[in-house]
């Protein structure tokens, strides 16, 4: 014998306990704030008896706008993208949006299968990662029609919205800084270099400020592991032994930064004496380690959020808004991990 088939709850089986049309429980669940609020309550209240969930899908097809929208980031252990979803989950809700997010771990054949996958559900914007992509993303996302906003990057794209920073002038600073505070031997650390274009881009900005004081450049790039302290504490000792004269180090993020306070504590260096380390991401827990504080290169990283998530909104509900290109800027935090500048 067969089970008996549930039925599912349907808008009309709201709208017959609640006494009203279900045309106003179609207004309601789409736009509270344009019924009454005794009705609203009222509706509200068969929706809870009943369990009704609204198939927003639905609406979409019988011409509805969406009320969804998407962000790509490559991976979500890193705390500043964690923190920017945070905080455009947060502005989007506010405006009545549910957030998807995808992530393709710095691998852009899969964010391309990632996009190809959420267009498909017709999102009313878009927010990526970058200005790095597949050919074949590209055109995908300008054919779609979606509004797209570019986070994290300004200095090249093919998207009129951007909100970042310049990732090659970062690198630079963070070179230059180390030199200012008495470093004569910097290198840079970071992980799978070639995958992370935008930790790439901050190599080269290092290399080029080293190559204009006529120093050579010390690139350390870690093995890709799930693990980066693990990973990163014995490349510590390799480098130094491999170039003598090592005296500071810009990593690539806060993580890899804090790996390498962690083993230089261990093994006896001083910091920032022997070794002035600086990190990238600005990391809440930066300025709390002991006992030394790390020293890090902001990307204001909440800005960059706030400003996606504003352009977003506009560019969704505002056709002939095409986005803006805003540069947040870079910001070098001072702790204890690095040496103060030479007077």
């Amino acid at each position: 014998m067969r089970p008996p088939i549930k039925k599912s709850i349907k808008l009309d089986d709201v709208a017959s306990l609640a006494g009203v049309s279900p045309s106003t429980v179609s207004l309601y669940v789409r736009r509270p704030d344009k019924v009454s609020a005794n009705t609203g309550t009222k509706i509200q209240q068969a929706i809870d008896e009943l369990g009704y969930v609204h198939n927003k899908i639905a609406s979409q097809l019988t011409g509805g706008r969406s009320q969804s929208m998407a962000l790509l980031v490559p991976s979500i252990a890193n705390i500043a993208f964690s923190e920017a979803i945070q905080q455009i989950e947060k502005q989007l809700s506010q405006a009545n949006y549910t957030l998807s997010i995808a992530t393709y771990d710095h691998d852009l054949d899969k964010e391309e299968e990632q996009i190809r996958s959420i267009l498909a559900w017709k999102p009313a914007a878009i927010a990526i990662t970058g200005a790095t992509h597949k050919p074949n993303t590209i055109k995908m996302l300008k054919a779609s029609g979606i509004p797209v906003v570019q986070m994290f990057q300004v200095d090249r794209g093919d998207f009129t919205a951007q909100v970042g920073i310049n990732h090659t002038k970062a690198g630079y600073a963070a070179a230059d800084y180390l030199l200012e505070t008495g470093c004569k031997k910097p290198a840079y650390f970071s992980t799978r270099l070639e995958d992370d274009v935008r930790a790439k881009k901050r190599c080269n900005g290092f290399i080029a400020a080293l190559e204009e004081h006529n120093i050579e450049p010390v690139v350390v790039d870690i093995a890709g592991n799930e693990n980066i302290y693990a990973a990163t504490r014995p490349a510590l000792l390799r480098a130094m032994v491999a170039n003598r004269g090592i005296d500071g180090i810009f990593a690539s993020n806060d993580s890899i930064a804090t790996a390498l306070l962690m083993e230089a504590n261990d093994k006896g260096i001083k910091v920032p004496e022997q070794l002035s380390i600086l990190g990238f991401g600005d990391f809440p827990y930066s300025g709390y380690l002991s006992p030394v504080s790390l020293s890090s290169m902001s990307l204001h990283a909440k800005q960059v959020a706030r400003h996606s998530a504003e352009m977003m909104l506009r560019m969704a509900q505002d056709e002939s808004y095409e986005g803006e290109r805003i540069d947040v800027g870079f910001e070098i935090i001072p702790r204890q991990s690095t040496r103060l500048p030479a007077i």
